[in-house]
C-alpha cells in the first residue's frame, strides 16, 4: 500500500507483532485488563512491576519504557525523559 496513509502504518515508532492462534487466545484475555490487574510480572527493561496486559501487549514493558522504545518521538514532543534518573 503507498500513499500517505499506507505509508504511515510503517513510520518509525510502530508497534506490530505477530501470534499464533494459541497464543492469541491466551493474549485475548488480558487484552481489556486495566493497567493494575495481575500485577505479577516486571518490565523486561527497568524491572518496575507490570500487569498481565503489559505483559502481553506492550512487549513486556511498563507503558514509559514501552513508550520510550516504540514512540520516541512523541516523548521528546511532550518534554518527557524516561530512565534511571529521570523525573518521571
Amino acid at each position: 500500500m503507498t500513499g500517505e496513509k499506507g505509508d504511515a502504518f510503517w513510520e518509525e515508532g510502530s508497534f506490530a507483532e505477530t501470534t499464533g492462534s494459541d497464543d492469541m487466545e491466551k493474549k485475548m484475555r488480558t487484552f481489556g485488563m486495566k493497567h493494575d490487574e495481575e500485577m505479577n510480572f516486571s518490565c523486561k527493561k527497568c524491572k518496575k512491576e507490570i500487569s498481565a496486559h503489559n505483559n502481553d501487549w506492550h512487549d513486556g514493558m511498563c507503558d514509559d519504557c514501552f513508550d520510550a522504545a516504540h514512540f520516541p518521538e512523541e516523548q521528546d514532543a511532550h518534554g518527557k525523559t524516561h530512565g534511571k534518573n529521570a523525573n518521571v
